[in-house]
């Protein structure tokens, strides 16, 4: 991994291998981090990935595996917690996407934080369950 700190925005590429949330943990504790959004392009090799069931109050995981073309990576980043989706295309051109609890490189991972002034920071969201923006 690699990451250029350009003051109100990180560039960061991820080399095979890496879990893209654990190389994001690891350059928000680097650089103290507490307000960003995020977008990305790469390709991966595993991701897991979620759909959260409001009415169950839960998060439904699975995981796939293969080569994928990543067409979408957004979130946010905060002290407590880095928030991402992300959408993933086949070798068939077809897609599959939802909340992104994990990720590897397969070839390289290419993201931007554009940091902002507010820190994200969450709490929990009694009527669906969900940690939310505490703003």
């Amino acid at each position: 991994m690699d990451y250029v700190n350009e003051g109100d925005t990180v560039v960061v590429r991820l080399d095979p291998g890496e879990q893209v949330l654990d190389s994001l943990a690891a350059v928000r504790d680097e650089l103290d981090i507490e307000h960003g959004f995020l977008t990305g392009i790469g390709a991966v090799d595993a991701v897991t990935l979620g759909h959260y069931d409001v009415n169950d109050q839960e998060y439904l995981e699975e995981e796939f595996t293969g080569q994928f073309e990543v067409t979408s990576f957004l979130g946010n980043i905060g002290p407590d917690k880095i928030h991402t989706h992300i959408q993933v295309g086949t070798r068939d051109f077809e897609t599959l996407g939802g909340h992104c609890s994990g990720a590897r490189v397969s070839g390289t991972f290419e993201v931007v934080i554009h940091l902002g002034e507010t820190p994200l920071t969450h709490h929990l969201d009694e009527r669906t369950g969900l940690d939310v923006f505490d703003i």
